[in-house]
């Protein structure tokens, strides 16, 4: 039986759809990276680090996250904990009790933001105090 690693954020934010969408935002990025590998002229001989979401730098991704594998819901109104996680691609009716007791022990009750992003990989060992306005809840096993 496979495993996938499922990482949760979840928080409460006042900004504007625009604004926090724009914490994850990578297209000036990839248009550098794409640009280093396929232009012979261009000018420097690596991609411009400083371009990556703050999404990514936060993460400490070297160059980009994978779209596919980030799920990220935003809402102006806050709903409850329980019926956030349900908005996130995890099957596992375990998985989702482990999630939601992790965001109770946090102090998290009701959210208008949380963020799944599935990365086997990813390891986050001194967290943020902030990611974009939401707390880092933890990875999880998602039985596959």
């Amino acid at each position: 039986m496979t495993k996938q690693r499922i990482h949760i954020w979840a928080g409460t934010s006042n900004k504007t759809q625009e604004q926090f969408y724009k914490y994850f935002d990578q297209n000036k990025f990839i248009k550098d990276n794409h640009r280093f590998k396929t232009d012979e002229a261009y000018a420097r001989n690596t991609p411009d680090f400083n371009l990556r979401s703050q999404f990514s730098k936060d993460i400490n991704k070297q160059y980009d996250y994978d779209v596919d594998w980030i799920t990220i819901y935003y809402s102006r109104k806050r709903i409850s904990i329980q019926t956030a996680i349900e908005e996130l691609p995890i099957w596992n009716d375990q998985t989702e009790v482990d999630i939601y007791q992790a965001c109770v022990s946090k102090g998290i009750s009701t959210v208008n933001v949380i963020l799944g992003y599935a990365d086997d990989e990813l390891i986050i060992d001194k967290p943020l105090e902030n990611y974009n306005d939401m707390l880092y809840i933890g990875s999880f096993n998602i039985p596959g």
